[in-house]
């Protein structure tokens, strides 16, 4: 009786899911930079309050993990101190999430929570949109 002989090894095999993993994981991050760049877009642009300073549209960013690394962190803002606040904050916020692939989008500025309860759109609106997954963890800064 004859076998079948196979034209691969377990390694191979190994091998090939292996990179069908990186390569998922990849897409995941690259759809996560989309949403991360729409919720800063449609915040920036929605915000329907005054920021005299520019510090709180500036404080407006997000940042990725993938297993508690930042892969991406992008605070982008015009004004150095919001710029900074924000990265800070959601780098702060990240120390908490470990596991799986994360976006984390803040509006970091002390008063950004006061804002909203001000009835003025900050991040809110831009939150409902790109909310729609379980992967995302948005915050406010709240003293």
């Amino acid at each position: 009786m004859a076998g079948l002989k196979p034209l691969f090894n377990r390694s191979q095999v190994q091998g090939i899911v292996d990179q069908f993993k990186i390569d998922t994981n990849n897409k995941f991050i690259l759809a996560l930079k989309y949403m991360g760049e729409e919720f800063v877009s449609e915040a920036r642009l929605k915000g329907n309050y005054k920021d005299k300073s520019g510090n709180l549209r500036s404080s407006i960013g997000y940042i990725i993990l993938d297993h508690g690394e930042v892969v991406e962190s992008v605070f982008n803002g015009k004004n150095k101190i919001g710029r900074d606040k924000g990265e800070a904050f959601a780098t702060e916020v990240a120390s908490s999430y470990h596991t799986d692939l994360v976006l984390i989008g803040v509006a970091a500025m002390s008063y950004a929570a006061y804002v909203e309860a001000k009835n003025y759109d900050v991040i809110s609106s831009a939150a409902a949109i790109t909310r729609k997954s379980d992967l995302l963890a948005f915050v406010f800064k709240d003293f």
